[in-house]
């Protein structure tokens, strides 16, 4: 809960500066790609994490590798995670750096979980949907689960909406447990 709190005066930070500077969308690539970036690389993400690593290696390191490819803000604001011993929170940084963003571009991220695989059609459809119900532009991922049988369950910005098969019928069997129960 801690890095939490922290990662979110951080990204705040980040988000006003850039707001200022008019290059929010350009920050908010950076930092998604320095994040995937420590994601895909093993011996980048221990370097960067690493006590045993000095702040002036760290430093060096990446002045020679992003200095030119990436705004001074953010560059700035990675020197500043590294002076701060900061740098190990920086998923969580881009974590609510991310969610600030899309609520200022009215945009809400939703993982729809369903047996199979849904195509463009039904994708488009459930889009449609969740933006109407939300009133947000809903950036939809699909991911399979073949364990809830059919239906969907959808989980936006937290908010879970189950309409999968699997829970169904388990609130089913519950409803006749309690009638035979009752009897």
């Amino acid at each position: 809960m801690r890095n939490t709190i922290i990662a979110r005066r951080y990204a705040k930070a980040l988000f006003e500066i850039s707001s200022e500077r008019s290059i929010l969308e350009r920050v908010f690539a950076e930092i998604v790609s320095f994040e995937e970036s420590l994601k895909a690389n093993t011996n980048f993400r221990l370097f960067m994490n690493s006590q045993d690593v000095s702040k002036k290696e760290k430093q060096a390191k990446l002045e020679k590798a992003l200095q030119d490819r990436i705004s001074n803000v953010f560059f700035n604001f990675l020197l500043v995670l590294l002076r701060k011993n900061r740098e190990t929170i920086l998923s969580d940084i881009a974590r609510e750096f991310q969610w600030m963003v899309d609520k200022r571009q009215k945009r809400m991220r939703a993982f729809a979980t369903t047996a199979v695989p849904l195509d463009k059609k039904a994708v488009k459809n459930l889009k449609a949907a969740l933006d109407t119900a939300f009133g947000y532009d809903i950036q939809l991922q699909n991911h399979v689960d073949e364990s809830i049988l059919g239906g969907v369950i959808v989980n936006v910005d937290g908010k879970l909406l189950d309409g999968s098969l699997k829970s169904q019928l388990a609130i089913l069997k519950s409803q006749l447990i309690e009638k035979t129960n009752h009897k």
